[in-house]
Parts: structure tokens; sequence; C-alpha cells
């Protein structure tokens, strides 16, 4: 059993007999996974979602790839079939033959413009459509409105910043930006909104190394992407932030982040000829969701600690707390890579 945040989940072999004949009996066995909802946590609305998800939105994306479930020309990541779903539980098929990474591992820098190029491909297959049924606001963090950013970041970025591992110049640099946030608080609501009002499709909410399967054959081009609980309309750049903060070695963001950039950019424009949004925009939206994601990271940080302390099991606990402060480490530097005075100074623009 995997004891995750806030799902239990377990692989669950069933043997089938088959009687061709009295004197010829075959059994077989097949493997399923189950999550199920952790009893102690009040998210039966995430399964709810993520049982929309398959229940109806891989009816689309089955459409768009011919079959369900399978990576062929169409939708671009492979989707287990949901043998059963609720709101406490949802089995799926088992996947086999497949490798995974943890974040704090992170993705395999050769992986890295695969993922991405398949990311834009689809969220241009679902550019504008309202995703209805699925979370609404999508995303993890997302929760968080822009009045809720000003009226709490200001008194939690220095906690947020103490354990962060960063030198004394990348420390000084960001302490001086957060508390330029903090002297205009103001600015948080307009970030937010900057967000929120940006492009619109169908994210995934929580794109991350960690929810792909990835194949074992180099040859196979098959990505399977799994938890679809915080699936819904929002902004796409949110997806994209979240993945190299998430789940991308700050060595090979740096590397790879611009030109990922623009493998994202031409296989979005590509796939839709609806899609209306130049590279400079596109990078403009990666900046601000960037900024909005280290936002959320801070107000958060507390809850965060909280739920790895209180972890089931030491192991857990220990691999949560890891977890936590690396993406926060990696925010840290995402923010500092990407948003410069003239950045900071457009956001102030929006507010005079």
């Amino acid at each position: 059993m995997n004891i995750g945040v806030i799902a239990e989940v377990v692989i669950i072999t069933v043997e089938f007999e088959v009687n061709d004949s009295p004197i010829d009996t075959k059994r077989t066995t097949q493997r399923f996974v189950g999550k199920f909802l952790r009893p102690e946590f009040p998210f039966e609305s995430m399964f709810a979602v993520e049982s929309k998800f398959y229940n109806e939105f891989t009816t689309r994306a089955g459409d768009a790839a011919m079959k369900n479930s399978a990576a062929v020309v169409g939708f671009p990541f492979a989707i287990p079939t949901a043998i059963f779903t609720s709101n406490v539980l949802i089995v799926l098929e088992c996947v086999e033959s497949v490798k995974t990474f943890t974040c704090v591992e992170g993705s395999p820098p050769q992986h890295i413009p695969k993922l991405v190029k398949k990311l834009a491909q689809m969220h241009a297959r679902f550019w504008e459509h309202e995703c209805e049924g699925l979370a609404t606001p999508a995303g993890i963090g997302s929760q968080l409105s822009g009045e809720e950013k000003r009226l709490q970041f200001p008194g939690c970025w220095k906690y947020y910043l103490v354990d962060i591992p960063l030198n004394s110049s990348e420390k000084t640099r960001l302490m001086a930006l957060c508390q330029r946030l903090s002297d205009k608080p103001v600015l948080l609501n307009t970030l937010h909104d900057l967000v929120d009002e940006g492009p619109s499709t169908l994210i995934h909410g929580d794109f991350h190394i960690a929810n792909m399967l990835l194949p074992t054959d180099p040859a196979n081009d098959v990505t399977w992407l799994l938890d679809w609980a915080t699936s819904g309309k929002g902004n796409p750049l949110r997806d994209v932030a979240f993945f190299f903060i998430v789940s991308v070695q700050p060595s090979h963001r740096q590397e790879q982040e611009a030109q990922c950039l623009e493998v994202y950019h031409k296989a979005l424009t590509s796939e839709a000829t609806t899609v209306r949004l130049s590279l400079e925009e596109l990078q403009r939206q990666y900046k601000v969701c960037v900024l909005n994601q280290f936002v959320i990271l801070a107000v958060y940080d507390s809850l965060s600690k909280s739920l790895a302390a209180n972890a089931k099991t030491e192991r857990l606990r220990v691999e949560l707390d890891e977890h936590f402060r690396e993406v926060n480490r990696r925010a840290c530097l995402s923010v500092l890579d990407n948003l410069g005075e003239k950045d900071i100074e457009a956001l102030e623009a929006r507010c005079a």
C-alpha cells in the first residue's frame, strides 16, 4: 500500500477462473489500482472531479485518439481506464512495464521537451473549453483568492524563506521582492487577476513527474498521465510553471526552460489554429504564473509542513518533508531566474 497525502493507493490482484470444460480449468490474474480517500480528510470533491474526468472527458480524449486509454495518434497522453468511480474510491486498470520518478528526483532531462510538447498538444485540444463539472477553480492552490493572497502573504513570507537553503545574494534579492509585494499588497490582487484572466483551457492542475508513468522501452513514446483530481478550466501556463517548479531540478530548468517555452508555443499554435497567443505573451503569462505559484507556496507553507509532520508513517513524513522543502527551493530559484526589475515594474504599472 502506498499512503499519499489525501489517498491510500493499493494494488488489487484478482484471479479469474475459466471453466471451458469439466476437466479444463484455466486461471488468469489481472491487477487493478485502488485509490481510497483517507477518511480524516474531507476531499470527496477531488474524487468527484477525478471521477467526472474519467467518465466524461476521457470520452473526448478517446474520441480524439480513436481508443480510450490508448496513446495512438490524437490525445497526447495515455489515460488509464476507470473500472469504478465514486467520491471515496476509484479503481483503475493497472499499467505494467513502466518506470516512475519522484518529484525530488525530478524528470530525466531528456524527457522534459517531450513532456512539455505533449502538454501543449493536450491544452490545444481543449482550448477555451468550459470543462463543465471539473474543478472550479482548477489546479493545486487555486482556491486561494487574490484577496487572501493580499491579506496573508505579507505576514508569512519571512517564515517561508527562513528554512530555504539559498545563498546570501539569492536570499537578499528574494527578500527585497517579497518586501516590495508586501509594501504594496494590491500587487498580489493584480497578479492573481493576470493569471485568472489569461488564456484558458483544460489544465491538469497537478502536472508533475510523479503523476506520470514513463515507458521502459526508449523506442516507446507512450506517457501515462494520472491523478486528475484538480483538473478543470484554467490558465495553461499554470501547468507549465507548476511542472518546472515541482518536478524539474533547477540546473535542468535553467538549461531547458527558454527552449521548452518555444517548443510549447510551437506545438500549441500548430495543433490548434484557434490559438491566438504570441510567444511574447506566452512568456509573460509564464512569468506571472511562476510568481503566482511562489506566492501560493508561501501562503500554504505552514499547511504543507503540517501535512508532512502528521503523516501516517515515519517514512512518509520524511519523504513529504523533503518534497515540500525542495519544491520551495525550486520556486525561489525560478522566481529569481524569471522575474526581473522590468517585470515587477510592469506589474506595478497595472496598479497605477
